[in-house]
């Protein structure tokens, strides 16, 4: 071995080792190509879904429901002469439910464009909510200059395209109809507005409703309520939670999941009333999200991140076989092999666009080291280089 080694220093040992390095930083040039092509491939299947999420009204978002209170606001103005008048204006106050419950059952399923594939959900959302009398003296605003008459009750959603139907409430039993002029301001950003009986607004009622809703990929919503309790089931078997809350409680088996939330309203910054000032700020909610159990495009791409190593070690057991083996390989050879490596990620990004991500992994590594155990025994001369060097990259690629 000492004499090997030697002659291989005489030889010019140190001139093939500079070589492969440069042949190493090469091949990094097509290896940022498929890298391009993964990150190309996911922005066509981003706009696929998009495009399948679009006529359902995208994820579904709910945002609460408040009652909106129009009063009138007098004010002194002054004019060029000091001389002061009374101007009055109509500003609007915010009211929230004291309770607030959703609950629902949603079962996805998969809508396809193409090789892509998004899941989207039909179901019925029960929701309950219960407002408590109004305390105009809290606000300092008169009862008398409160516009009882013109109260409106807002449900607020992130698309009406969600809505597959009307969503039909009912207060104290009594069904609420559609109002047609709705306030000046809303916190949500889109809405539904009822018409809200100055008896009832006055007095407090408990609201019910059921809506029938659409979406894709997730369902979210936001407690706007002093006490919050969602309760969200699907047969969906890999979903993620998120947002400003997690669940109280989960069960996630392979048949669904259910979850729970209860939130305090001392936790979401909604104040049970104010004066609404035309600003809208975006609300924390709850989220639970339908998640594909494998993303073949974040994994590949994070095998590209470690491609150097897999051409790398490949590329030094190629170069002690030389130096074992006595049989001098050209730098061309070794680009081939290297090629052979880089085509492995190319093909593991198009078989994975048709089958899961680890039968594409198997099949891809399986022709690259058929390739390299036929190609390694043709310039070595001998079959257990070959071996040897299909081995180390089947090692490389488990």
């Amino acid at each position: 071995m000492e004499n090997k080694i030697m002659d291989s220093v005489r030889g010019g040992f140190w001139t093939k080792p500079v070589i492969i390095f440069v042949l190493l930083l090469l091949l990094l040039i097509p290896l940022g190509f498929i890298s391009s092509m993964i990150s190309d491939r996911a922005y066509v299947k981003q706009s696929a879904e998009e495009s399948i999420m679009q006529p359902v009204g995208g994820p579904l978002r709910i945002e609460g429901v408040l009652i909106s209170v129009p009063y009138k606001k007098q004010a002194a103005v002054y004019n060029e002469n000091g001389v002061p008048t009374v101007s009055q204006t109509t500003e609007q106050i915010m009211i929230a439910p004291q309770s607030y419950e959703l609950s629902t059952q949603l079962n996805p399923q998969y809508l396809k464009r193409g090789i892509f594939s998004v899941p989207v959900f039909n179901g019925d959302v029960a929701l309950k909510a219960k407002f408590a009398p109004l305390n105009f003296e809290q606000l300092n605003i008169a009862e008398s200059d409160v516009l009882l008459g013109e109260a409106t009750l807002i449900l607020g959603v992130g698309s009406k395209k969600t809505f597959t139907a009307f969503p039909a409430l009912k207060a104290n039993g009594q069904d609420l109809a559609q109002s047609f002029a709705p306030p000046k301001y809303s916190p949500f950003t889109q809405s539904v507005h009822y018409k809200l009986p100055a008896n009832l607004a006055n007095g407090g009622f408990e609201l019910a409703g059921a809506l029938s809703m659409q979406g894709g990929q997730s369902a979210s919503f936001v407690p706007v309520g002093q006490d919050n309790k969602f309760d969200v089931k699907s047969s969906w078997s890999s979903p993620s939670f998120s947002g400003g809350w997690l669940p109280k409680s989960r069960e996630v088996t392979s048949s669904g999941f259910n979850a729970q939330w209860e939130i305090s309203g001392l936790s979401t910054g909604v104040p049970q009333a104010w004066i609404m000032d035309g600003r809208r700020e975006m609300l924390e909610s709850v989220e639970a999200s339908f998640i594909s159990p494998v993303n073949n495009y974040s994994l590949i791409a994070r095998c590209v991140t470690y491609a150097i190593l897999f051409l790398a070690v490949p590329f030094l057991a190629i170069f002690l076989c030389e130096i074992y083996s006595r049989v001098r390989i050209h730098p061309i050879q070794y680009l081939l092999i290297g090629a052979a490596d880089v085509l492995f990620y190319l093909l593991v990004l198009s078989f994975s666009e048709h089958i899961s991500f680890l039968a594409s992994y198997l099949v891809a590594a399986a022709a690259v080291c058929a390739t390299i155990l036929f190609y390694g025994s043709a310039i070595f001369r001998a079959r257990k280089w070959g071996v040897f060097i299909a081995l180390v990259h089947g090692v490389s690629y488990c």
